[in-house]
């Protein structure tokens, strides 16, 4: 059984227009070919579930950057994870004040900065807002700082990950341990073994790239490439050399020509 694993900004979705427009040919391959899709961002449940459902998807969902984990099957959004949002922003204002001052959040910007930051309309800006597990933002100071605020975060039993827009703040998990998480609950109902493909573009999705079976990194020139890992070096990773949702479209295909699907 496989199993594909998706980042959304800037993978399956524009980096500037949130459209998946360019990725249907292959989110409908994925249907015809009855092969689950995991969507993986660090969106919140409230931004992803109509995500999903224009989608046609329904099933388990990797949120916040793989702080929690949703179910579209389940029609009301879960309550899980408020009181993670909680002792983490508490975390941030027991640092020292030199530190508090260096980032910035979506719980510290209004709705209209949301939008300015994000490029939202203002109701996708709100249900990024509704954060239960991280808390996305700007780290304004040098990077000496940068080292100092992730270092006393990770002492209060938290971590910051940057990804392809915001430097993210959550606990310590990770999008490949939740993916691990949801390959081995498909698996255990399903009764079949599960090879997992993950896309995505950002820092805060090399771990998911390298922990599956296949990882596919698309490009994105808004910021930085990943670096080349060994697990890339032996084949287990590859490139699009389209961005976006183009790129992701390009991958999937390539995938089934090549007889992996």
């Amino acid at each position: 059984m496989i199993v594909v694993f998706s980042d959304l900004d800037g993978t399956l979705l524009d980096h500037d227009s949130y459209s998946f427009e360019a990725a249907k040919p292959a989110l409908a391959l994925l249907k015809n070919r009855k092969i689950p899709l995991v969507l993986a961002s660090s969106k919140t449940e409230a931004e992803m579930r109509p995500i999903a459902e224009a989608m046609g998807l329904q099933g388990p969902m990797i949120v916040e950057n793989g702080a929690g984990i949703a179910d579209t099957s389940v029609n009301t959004p879960s309550e899980q994870g408020n009181h993670v949002h909680a002792a983490l922003t508490k975390a941030v204002r027991q640092l020292p004040k030199h530190l508090q001052g260096c980032f910035e959040g979506f719980s510290d910007w209004d709705l209209t900065r949301v939008v300015a930051e994000t490029g939202l309309s203002a109701e996708a800006a709100a249900r990024a807002k509704t954060r239960r597990f991280s808390e996305p933002g700007r780290f304004s100071g040098t990077e000496a700082q940068k080292a100092e605020f992730v270092r006393l975060l990770d002492a209060s039993g938290f971590s910051a990950v940057q990804g392809g827009r915001f430097f993210t703040l959550m606990p310590k998990t990770s999008k490949a341990a939740r993916m691990a998480e949801v390959a081995a609950s498909l698996a255990a109902s399903s009764g079949e073994s599960v090879r997992t493909v993950a896309l995505g573009d950002g820092m805060n999705d090399l771990d998911m790239l390298q922990a599956a079976d296949c990882g596919i990194i698309i490009a994105n020139p808004s910021h930085a490439p990943l670096p080349v890992t060994k697990r890339e070096r032996d084949g287990f990773i590859l490139r699009s050399t389209e961005i976006g949702p183009v790129g992701w479209n390009q991958m999937i295909h390539s995938l089934v020509q090549a007889g992996d699907f």
